[in-house]
């Protein structure tokens, strides 16, 4: 009698060891400094684009760098991340583009930054971090924060066949949602700390 309960015992403890060796990710995004999109594609027939802007709040740092990651779905990089610095009442424009794009490329539209990668279809995620290492502290004459959370994106798939394409949806930053004052308390709220 005591050998079935022994054993269970045993397996009990083996996957809560298991198990809490790996709670530490689900942690590893914080959802009130990072923002994410759940889906971009590229292929031979496609590309993704993305326009972020500073819409200089007075709440907001001057500048503001960041870093965008185009994750494939196999949750390896596709291409290289970029990072750059946005300044305020600016816009940049990034696309997710192929291998040897014939249209769109650093070469046909030089102010815009790429991240390049296989000709085969890929598809993933989008992670958009912040450069600062605690983008919630204030900086500068303004007291801003450099917080990516507080910046607009927009984006969308593109089928170059015909133009056509549907939108990217990115939760995190300025537009995400949040809870009504209507819902009750256990409603989650998103969006701007």
């Amino acid at each position: 009698m005591k050998s079935p309960k022994l054993i269970l015992i045993i397996l009990f403890l083996m996957v809560e060891a298991f198990w809490s060796s790996r709670a530490g990710l689900v942690w590893a995004i914080e959802n009130k400094s990072r923002v994410v999109s759940p889906y971009w594609q590229s292929d031979s027939g496609s590309y993704s684009f993305i326009a972020v802007s500073h819409s200089s709040l007075s709440t907001i740092a001057s500048q503001v760098g960041l870093v965008i990651n185009a994750i494939q779905s196999d949750l390896s990089a596709f291409g290289t991340a970029i990072t750059f610095t946005i300044s305020g009442g600016s816009t940049e424009r990034i696309f997710i583009v192929r291998t040897n794009n014939t249209v769109i490329n650093s070469t046909s539209i030089s102010s815009a930054r790429f991240i390049v990668g296989t000709t085969n279809f890929k598809h993933g995620h989008i992670r958009i971090e912040p450069v600062a290492t605690n983008p919630s502290t204030a900086v500068g004459t303004n007291n801003g924060r450099r917080d990516v959370t507080m910046l607009n994106f927009w984006g969308a798939v593109i089928i170059e066949t015909n133009t056509t394409g549907f939108a990217m949806e990115f939760i995190g930053d300025m537009h995400d949602s949040s809870a009504t004052p209507g819902m009750d308390d256990t409603a989650t709220v998103s969006g701007i700390n």
